[in-house]
């Protein structure tokens, strides 16, 4: 066991290793090339100064009130988003005949951009949350929808069976059987629509110009004398919020389904 927990915590900070590994490199980049007058300053600031600057932001009351409000439109779309797409995933992947059905509906309005709806849903909601809420949630509800359905196809059948001959019925089967088989599914798929919600979130706001958000925040520096310094600062907060995010989620995915293939390679390497 002390072998075992060894060598996952050897392969955990290797990994923690080549990340950092990874961004310093990037850092020095971007430093290099903007003091070294490769590209110039008005477009790519030094990347320490851009850092110092997103580090003074979070002592910024007004910044923190955009970050939270873009949280806020986030949270609020990613939750509509998951509960449309797990019932309704449930639904089309216990019925095969109402799933058929759909698909030609749901292959239609998968591919359409949410930012090409921007002109549409502001027309008929307004401006404000309600128009954000709505296109976070429209973007973010496909993954969980089809990891849901496929989550429900992935389902051992000889399980099913098994209680179908104790003479379960099909709600029992679907509560005991299936929706715990599909739960990992549904927590990828969640994870995955989490990171689609946070850049429709920002780019909502970068696109729409109204509101509140870190969207607005990189809209409005972007058009100041020398707002790149600004722009980028604000372009790395959107960054460790997404990395905080998919941190977390990652996290309580191992915590709740440490069984799955994925999460038991993770940890054995």
């Amino acid at each position: 066991m002390r072998e075992v927990s060894g060598a996952r915590r050897t392969g955990r900070e290797q990994r923690l290793g080549l990340g950092a590994l990874g961004a310093l490199l990037a850092f020095g980049a971007c430093e290099a090339l903007s003091r070294a007058g490769i590209v110039g300053r008005a477009y790519l600031p030094p990347a320490s100064e851009v850092l110092t600057r997103a580090v003074r932001l979070a002592g910024d009351p007004a910044f923190l009130g955009q970050v939270g409000a873009t949280l806020r439109a986030w949270a609020l779309g990613l939750g509509l988003a998951c509960a449309i797409a797990v019932p309704l995933g449930l639904l089309l992947g216990s019925l095969p005949l109402l799933g058929a059905a759909a698909r030609t509906v749901v292959e239609f309005l998968r591919p359409l951009p949410s930012v090409a709806l921007i002109p549409l849903v502001s027309l008929l909601l307004g401006t404000g949350t309600r128009t954000e809420v709505t296109l976070i949630a429209y973007a973010s509800v496909w993954p969980v929808l089809f990891n849901t359905v496929y989550g429900l196809g992935a389902t051992d059948p000889l399980a099913k069976d098994t209680l179908r001959a104790f003479g379960f019925g099909r709600l029992a089967v679907l509560l005991r059987v299936e929706l715990p088989a599909t739960a990992p599914f549904i927590a990828a798929g969640m994870r995955i629509s989490a990171a689609v919600a946070l850049i429709l979130a920002v780019a909502t706001e970068l696109l729409a110009g109204f509101g509140q958000g870190l969207g607005i925040f990189i809209a409005q520096a972007q058009l100041a004398t020398d707002g790149a310094r600004d722009v980028l600062a604000g372009v790395v907060w959107a960054g460790v919020l997404g990395l905080a995010v998919n941190t977390v989620l990652v996290y309580g995915e191992r915590r709740l389904f440490p069984w799955t293939p994925d999460h038991r390679a993770q940890d054995t390497r």
